[in-house]
């Protein structure tokens, strides 16, 4: 179990069940963070979540730790070939916690730990276009566009592209120090 300032980050348990069911079954966000139908997700159709929860090298249930209020999930999952380095980060969080800056606490920890303690030489993900909520908390974490897969997605009546953004170790290390430089 892990915390930052506000969260408590730990290991899925049976009983989280419900809870992510909730959150794939909420549309503002399940849109965002599936390629798949928007349709309602039972615990029969739950296969390809737990296959992630599997798969990921880290995958932490979010709360918040004065309330233990279920906030969402992160996970950092591998890519095909260990000896790159290469991590894929990925998020979802309840719509009644946006606008608080959970996800920058979750990603700035998620993103921190696969380079400080998986050794990961970059962490990638995807994103939709259109979140632009999304977009924005990845570049202030310090991602970068790298390109797109043009009109992959059926998103409300039309066609969006899936961004692909990147940070790499190097450029993390140099984000984290001009961080400590202004605080002082």
């Amino acid at each position: 179990m892990f915390t930052t300032d506000r969260l408590r980050f730990r290991a899925y348990l049976a009983t989280d069940l419900d809870d992510l069911l909730g959150l794939y079954n909420d549309p503002r966000v399940v849109t965002w963070i599936t390629e798949g139908p928007i349709v309602p997700v039972n615990v029969d159709r739950f296969d390809n979540i737990m296959k992630m929860v599997k798969e990921s090298i880290m995958f932490c249930i979010v709360e918040e730790i004065d309330s233990s209020l279920f906030v969402g999930f992160s996970a950092i999952l591998p890519e095909k070939e260990p000896k790159n380095r290469n991590a894929t980060f990925g998020i979802a969080i309840l719509p009644k916690f946006w606008h608080k800056g959970y996800g920058q606490e979750i990603g700035n920890f998620m993103v921190d730990y696969a380079f400080q303690h998986l050794a990961s030489h970059r962490v990638s993900l995807t994103v939709f276009e259109g979140n632009e909520r999304a977009i924005t908390l990845y570049k202030r974490i310090g991602f970068v566009e790298e390109g797109r897969t043009r009109k992959l997605v059926w998103i409300d009546g039309g066609w969006r592209d899936l961004i692909h953004m990147g940070i790499l170790d190097d450029e993390w290390i140099l984000l984290k120090k001009d961080a400590r430089e202004k605080s002082r």
